[in-house]
């Protein structure tokens, strides 16, 4: 009988031991997670600022990243015009300037040839020889 009674006592001591590193254990579940709670938390935070700084916040009424690139589309697009219309201009500017030089290079040999046509009468000279003796 004495064994049974210390096999008792050893399985008393046993199971004692066994809840204690039970409790011991529950108890670190316990922490480890409000740990995790604590860090989901923050993670959810920071992913609703990620969100919120991408996407915009409408209570804040906050555009966000997205907005901005809207915005820098549209600049951009109105740039292209304003440019377009710049090239268009001075394009127009060019052509007048070119068709003024050669309205003036066509009046300059109108000019040249009538002085020559105008020097060939005075000195009673036929217009074809003076022409050719002063090209």
């Amino acid at each position: 009988m004495p064994f049974l009674g210390l096999f008792v006592l050893v399985s008393l001591s046993l199971y004692i031991m066994e809840k204690e590193q039970f409790k011991q254990e529950l108890s670190s579940m316990e922490i480890r997670l409000t740990d995790m709670e604590e860090k989901i938390d923050s993670i959810n935070t920071k992913l609703t600022q990620v969100v919120d700084a991408i996407l915009g916040n409408p209570l804040t009424k906050s555009g966000g990243f997205i907005q901005e690139i809207e915005i820098l589309k549209n600049e951009v697009a109105d740039l292209k015009k304003k440019q377009a219309k710049y090239e268009e201009f001075k394009k127009k500017t060019m052509w007048t300037v070119g068709i003024i030089i050669a309205l003036g290079a066509v009046i300059q040999y109108g000019v040249t040839i009538y002085a020559n046509l105008v020097m060939a009468k005075k000195n009673q000279i036929s217009p074809p020889q003076q022409i050719i003796k002063n090209p």
